[in-house]
């Protein structure tokens, strides 16, 4: 059977042509069942027996090595490429600058460095999500026990930074520490307005009470 080329003709296919064209070469396609190769069947393959047998282009052939669940993406140079920072774990969790010794991860996207937002960042707080609402009890309490520390990170010691200690915070605060894969302790700062908040009620409360007096 004959390709019938556009040339020849003189002028476009039709569909029918264009389809009858496709068929000289393969008539369908699928995936391995592993994913890793692409499988034209011929139109002499089990499909459709005339002589030829089926071909199987592999996927992953020419990718670049990398760590497990690594993302592999298009570089822009008619190429693939990775990051060994860039992974997807468990099909639901990603990590930007993380490494294989970060896996499992534990949060849906874990950053190691920092991250710039342009709009705000938001938290869904709506009542109606929520349910067993009460005041926070003893906030001053809790923010007198707590310190604001100025600290170096080991990963780059030349940079001052503002913040909390997790496990200082963990004896009076808890609600805002939270514990990875590897025991290393992170501290939702956000959590922490809602003490400031009634900790300044509270202290207003005393001012008056001495004004009032």
């Amino acid at each position: 059977m004959a390709i019938t080329f556009r040339a020849n003709k003189g002028q476009a296919l039709t569909y029918t042509e264009m389809d009858q064209n496709l068929g000289q070469f393969f008539y369908s396609s699928s995936v391995s069942n592993d994913g890793t190769a692409l499988v034209l069947h011929y139109t002499g393959s089990g499909n459709v027996p005339i002589n030829q047998t089926s071909h199987t282009v592999s996927l992953i052939k020419g990718l670049p090595q990398g760590l497990d669940r690594q993302v592999v993406y298009y570089s822009g140079s008619m190429a693939v490429t990775g990051s060994g920072g860039f992974i997807v774990d468990s099909g639901s969790k990603v990590g930007i600058n993380t490494a294989g010794d970060d896996l499992p991860l534990t949060y849906n996207l874990e950053v190691s460095g920092s991250i710039r937002a342009s709009q705000a960042v938001l938290s869904n707080s709506d009542e109606r999500l929520k349910s067993n609402i009460v005041s926070i009890d003893d906030a001053l309490g809790k923010i007198k026990s707590s310190r604001g520390v100025s600290f170096n990170r080991n990963e780059s010691p030349e940079v001052k930074e503002l913040g909390v200690i997790a496990q200082e915070i963990e004896k009076y605060i808890p609600e805002v520490v939270y514990k990875d894969n590897k025991d290393y302790l992170s501290v939702n700062y956000g959590g922490i307005v809602p003490v400031l908040i009634e900790a300044i009620k509270e202290l207003e409360a005393r001012v008056q009470e001495l004004e009032n007096k």
